[in-house]
């Protein structure tokens, strides 16, 4: 069976969601049995979530709904292997009901989802994560190579980057596993691509036109190299993966363009100027709230 009749016959969810196996795999592999839980409880949790809120809502009690594995198993990849499992129940739980329920239904069903629900949830155990003061992470599944702070620490093999044998979260580390089936993400499953591609691009030309920052000069230096950007953070898990969602991004080719540079921008000023980890899914939040005045008009209630 040919692959434009794969994704014809199983839709595109559960080609996402199949897609995104092998990075869950590698990082399951690379990082033990820890990271594998937390895949397997994000993954659950959202699950649970979607199919008790279906049910609440007077629809049959379905579990294997591909579009809560694909939300709950994106959550998981862009996660610590350390993370406690009770965060990424109420990431799950956030994602799937404040996500995908409660803002469109507050809107009386005249916007499709108001922010990404995967993006939401992880954002939920970012705040969690604050409010914490354990540190959830070790020598071996600690901050990506972006993470300016880390003064003392030499340079990292761009090979070790681009095969995956470096730090970061479990979904982010390979950026040859990503280029694949990101490759068939964009080629076979999704419709809108401008987005992603237009991230991929502003990404590394942002960092090389804008001149190092106090937090840059002195800490880590390499990371105003534009190519640590693609091969050491989750600049490509974020593109083939997050901004090719139909729901939270623009109906017009011009508008997918806008919403991928402005992330693109957004993640990169983000990391050079704050210490907020994860400028990247903040950046993401930020645009989906253009998508109406990048669409010219109203939002569509989401169907599915």
């Amino acid at each position: 069976m040919k692959l434009r009749e794969l994704r014809q016959t199983l839709g595109a969810k559960w080609c996402t969601f199949l897609l995104l196996l092998p990075p869950a795999l590698f990082g399951s592999v690379y990082f033990g049995w820890d990271a594998f839980w937390v895949l397997l409880v994000s993954t659950l949790s959202a699950m649970a979530a979607g199919a008790l809120i279906q049910w609440s809502n007077g629809g049959p009690l379905r579990l294997f709904n591909p579009g809560s594995m694909v939300t709950g198993l994106l959550i998981g990849l862009t996660l610590s292997p350390q993370t406690p499992f009770y965060m990424i129940i109420v990431g799950g739980f956030v994602a799937e009901y404040l996500g995908k329920q409660a803002l469109p239904a507050l809107s009386g069903g005249r916007i499709r989802y108001l922010f990404n629900p995967a993006v939401l949830g992880r954002s939920a155990i970012a705040l969690l994560e604050t409010w914490d003061p354990i540190p959830y992470t070790d020598a071996t599944t600690g901050a990506s190579l972006l993470f300016k702070e880390a003064g003392g620490l030499l340079q990292p093999s761009y090979w070790d980057a681009f095969f995956g044998f470096t730090k970061g979260s479990i979904g982010e580390t390979s950026t040859l596993l990503l280029l694949i089936v990101g490759f068939l993400m964009l080629r076979y499953v999704v419709i809108k691509r401008e987005s992603a591609i237009a991230m991929i691009l502003a990404v590394p030309m942002t960092v090389f036109l804008l001149p190092d920052t106090v937090e840059v000069v002195g800490h880590a230096p390499w990371v105003s190299q534009p190519l640590v950007y693609l091969l050491g953070g989750p600049t490509l898990l974020m593109a083939f993966f997050f901004l090719s969602a139909p729901e939270t991004t623009p109906n017009t080719v011009r508008g997918n363009i806008l919403f991928g540079v402005g992330v693109g921008v957004l993640s990169v000023l983000g990391r050079m100027h704050t210490s907020i980890p994860g400028a990247e899914m903040y950046a993401i939040l930020l645009m989906n709230l253009t998508v109406p005045w990048l669409d010219g008009r109203r939002w569509r209630h989401a169907t599915a």
